[in-house]
């Protein structure tokens, strides 16, 4: 028996050891992970800086050189060479924006504020090329002037304010991730030297506390049993997000399938669809994220102003379903589908920018046994949207009951 004991004894030992050192060896590869994190932001953070410098000092120099030109400052037969230079300069300025947009996991504010400077800088040399030398050259001075301070010397002076400010991001950035790393280094090796002690402590006295091990495995049990709970909680979230559209908080598709399969056979309700026309043109005129904002805020009015007459669904991209009440008669049903249209077509103010755009819309009174199921109930309200679209845009249409 004693001899067991001793066996038992000297296994434990053994594992005590063999799990101070995982921990130290796991702490040194983390505090490691660590620095080397701090060298990539640094460097990523340099290589940001030198392209939004560089684009800064090139748009200056073209700045610079339009209202010596315009001053009369340059001589006619050099405007030549200034043109030729201003080209350069702005050939410097697409590898330094390719530069600055090979950098992976830029923060989203700093993309954000880099892709207004960019679109300022595209103003800027549309209006410069629109202006010629040859038309410099040929008008008036004092008008040249006037068209220098009131279009195209503040684009330039708002696109450098913007990549002063992106770089003042990209900065902030740098000095919260160094901060945390740093942090957590300190936090780690404080962990180190707290195990190693009571690592010590624990093999010396490892004998005598056989019970208290005992004691703390039960608790261990229970937070287990805490986190398995806390796990299930979470898979229900998850699940929850499943039938949520991320970006407008509303239902999708699936949660439109779940909502109303059961109510095909014998139901009736009023459902319509709604999206934008062009909205494309969005995207391609002031980028996906500009249009997400404007579909945010289309969503969040219609919650608004219809989330107590209708269940609200963004089944696709910019299509937005409505399943009104059931309270809803065919004549309200149509009238608040009109109010739909108005809503959606109304101007939206988006990252300072107003932005309008029509929609059209489908309306199916539904009867009993229509549609097989849902998909079958969407073509048919996509297939009225369609002819709605192919007839111009901006009207509501009305699905034919089979």
């Amino acid at each position: 028996m004693a001899k067991n004991k001793k066996s038992k004894d000297s296994g434990a030992y053994i594992f005590a050891g063999i799990l101070i050192a995982i921990i130290y060896i796991i702490n040194t590869f983390l505090v490691e992970s660590i620095y080397w994190g701090n060298q990539e932001v640094s460097q990523k953070t340099g290589q940001a800086n030198s392209a939004l410098n560089k684009m800064n000092s090139e748009l200056t120099a073209i700045n610079m050189d339009s209202i010596s030109i315009a001053a009369g400052i340059i001589a006619p037969e050099d405007m030549g060479m200034t043109q030729a230079n201003t080209e350069i300069r702005y050939g410097n300025i697409i590898a330094a924006e390719h530069q600055f947009e090979a950098i992976k996991d830029v923060s989203p504010v700093v993309t954000k504020r880099y892709n207004y400077a960019k679109a300022l800088i595209t103003a800027f040399k549309a209006k410069l090329d629109s202006l010629g030398t040859d038309v410099v050259m040929m008008g008036d001075a004092d008008e040249m002037n006037n068209i220098l301070k009131r279009e195209i010397y503040p684009l330039q002076t708002t696109a450098s304010e913007m990549l002063i400010s992106t770089i003042d991001a990209v900065n902030v950035e740098n000095i919260k991730l160094n901060a945390a790393n740093t942090r957590r280094a300190f936090l780690l090796m404080t962990i180190m030297m707290i195990v190693a002690i009571l690592g010590e402590i624990a093999v010396w006295l490892f004998a005598r506390r056989a019970k208290k091990i005992r004691a703390e495995l039960e608790e261990r049990e229970k937070n287990l049993a805490e986190v398995d709970a806390k796990l299930k909680a979470t898979r229900q979230k998850a699940s929850d997000l499943a039938v949520i559209n991320v970006l407008t908080g509303m239902k999708n598709r699936y949660a439109l399938d779940g909502d109303i399969s059961d109510r095909l056979e014998s139901g009736r309700f009023n459902i319509a669809v709604f999206d934008m026309d062009n909205f494309r043109s969005i995207n391609d005129t002031y980028g996906y994220d500009f249009g997400d904002e404007y579909l945010a805020a289309v969503a969040e009015k219609l919650k608004e102003e219809f989330g107590e007459v209708a269940e609200i669904y963004n089944i696709t991209g910019n299509e937005f379903c409505f399943v009104f009440n059931s309270s809803i008669t065919e004549s309200q049903a149509m009238g608040i589908a009109q109010n739909i249209q108005r809503v959606m077509s109304s101007p939206y103010e988006v990252l300072n920018l107003a932005v309008q755009l029509p929609c059209s819309g489908a309306v199916y009174h539904y009867l009993p046994g229509d549609c097989l199921n849902v998909n079958s109930l969407l073509v048919k309200l996509d297939t009225a949207l369609r002819t709605v679209k192919m007839n111009g845009g901006n009207m509501i249409n009305t699905v034919m009951n089979m």
